[in-house]
């Protein structure tokens, strides 16, 4: 009785490690599978990585189960990201973002690829990957450069390894599973085969209505229907607002930044779509409610304010300053270009600030009052800086932050000129003697906001007759 309780407490150990563990994954595989989104920019590369490692040590039955779990439960990331997209960039990659693959890093891939393939020759997932893996081949036959550098020979491999590619999909066509990744696969046919606009628009509203949700389909033809490829000018601006008016609501608004936080479609180049960055930031917000935060979707969402409003920082400051230093390399390319991003939209944020704090007091009854009283003693300093005759013309805007006691807080002239840097150099001195020039101001500190014209203080006086 005691060897049957005994055998009776691990069968049921055994079936629960199989319940929480069902695709029998190793701890090092758990801990690249589940990565914080929400703290690590990295964690998607992570469970890529983790899955390529997995195809190159050929686990296919792990992989089959990773990838129906994924598509049957629909699982997503933290942001949104869907874990079934993420496995086949996974699988279909032969080195990872930004490294260059050889002749050697393809064949490592296809290799186990068409292994799986023949192991499991009803499992989607293995085809569609190679597929996949195909289409990445042959842009690596065409190259990153425009159409007129590639040569015959290029577009010779890139036709047949598209072509291959194809013929596997149109196998993975009829098997039981269906995916919504195959549409993914055959889109990207479409693009290298030069399909019309009709077609492929046509080929999304299959995929569309095969699955919704899954955005990235519709990023495959947003970018398609850029002037540079198929489309007219609008045409993705138009298709894009269109889709995500179909869907409606905080789902359409998410739909819309998912579709414009791809990064081949936006890269802050001439012939960008002019998108909505008010819907693109709607859209944001409402996904991190719904879906959670995610640090590529901060970084993208930082990117795309910073290149499309650079006159509004107050978002991407805020966004900037949530991400830190967990910049995504796609995204920024360079650590020097995140850091230039994000210095100038809190310089820029922090002037917003302040001239909106002069404004608002600069409007109160008691505000109008103190910047009488404070005009005077202000412009004996300008006077001490500037000549009649002077070269200064037309009016500028001078911020001044006042102590309790009327001490000289913070400066911010905006013009440049030797006076106006005279100017300056006065009122830091008054500051760091901590003189009490002006009048105590409502409250402090206090912004006060003074718009002068130079000719008040550059026309010589009018001799008296």
């Amino acid at each position: 009785m005691l060897l049957l309780v005994a055998t009776s407490g691990l069968a049921v150990a055994a079936v629960q490690k199989s319940s929480s563990n069902p695709c029998n994954i190793s701890a090092a595989e758990a801990a690249g599978l589940n990565g914080d989104f929400s703290t690590q920019v990295h964690a998607t590369s992570d469970y890529m990585a983790t899955i390529a490692g997995a195809l190159k040590q050929e686990k296919f039955d792990e992989l089959d189960c990773l990838a129906d779990r994924a598509r049957s439960g629909k699982e997503r990331f933290s942001g949104g990201a869907w874990k079934l997209h993420a496995l086949y960039v996974g699988l279909s990659e032969a080195v990872p973002y930004p490294q260059h693959p050889t002749k050697e890093d393809w064949n490592n891939l296809l290799t186990p690829l068409q292994a799986w393939v023949k192991a499991r020759p009803q499992s989607v997932t293995a085809r569609i990957a190679l597929a996949r893996a195909y289409l990445n081949y042959a842009y690596d036959a065409r190259g990153e450069g425009n159409a007129g550098t590639v040569s015959d020979s290029g577009w010779k491999l890139f036709a047949e390894r598209t072509a291959e590619g194809k013929r596997i999909l149109d196998e993975a066509s009829a098997l039981p599973t269906k995916c919504p990744e195959w549409y993914i696969g055959m889109q990207l046919v479409a693009m290298n085969q030069g399909w019309s606009a009709a077609d492929a628009r046509k080929l999304f509203e299959e995929a569309f209505k095969f699955e919704p949700g899954y955005f990235y389909h519709a990023r495959i033809l947003a970018n398609y229907l850029l002037p540079k490829w198929t489309g007219e000018d609008g045409a993705t601006e138009k298709f894009t607002q269109e889709i995500a008016d179909r869907i409606g609501g905080n789902e359409g608004d998410i739909f819309y930044f998912q579709v414009a936080a791809a990064s081949f479609l936006v890269c802050g180049c001439e012939g960008d779509p002019q998108l909505s960055i008010a819907r693109i930031e709607h859209g944001f917000e409402a996904s991190e409610k719904q879906y959670g935060v995610s640090m590529l979707n901060l970084n993208r969402m930082a990117f795309l304010t910073a290149r499309t409003r650079p006159g509004d920082p107050i978002f991407a400051d805020k966004t900037l300053t949530r991400i830190g230093e967990q910049w995504d390399e796609e995204t920024w390319k360079e650590k020097k270009d995140f850091d230039m991003a994000k210095n100038f939209a809190g310089f820029m944020a922090k002037r917003m600030a302040i001239e909106t704090a002069a404004d608002t007091n600069m409007q109160t009854p008691e505000g109008l009052r103190y910047k009488a009283a404070f005009e005077k003693p202000y412009k004996e300093v300008v006077r001490q800086c500037v000549q009649p005759g002077g070269s200064d013309s037309g009016k500028f805007k001078a911020l001044t932050s006042v102590g309790a006691t009327g001490t000289v807080e913070d400066i911010r002239i905006y013009w440049n000129s030797a006076a106006s840097h005279c100017i300056y150099e006065k009122l830091r001195a008054l500051q760091q003697e901590k003189a009490t020039v002006f009048p105590p101001p409502p409250k402090a500190p206090y912004w006060v906001r003074l718009d002068l014209d130079w000719a008040e203080f550059t026309s010589a006086p009018v001799a008296a007759k």
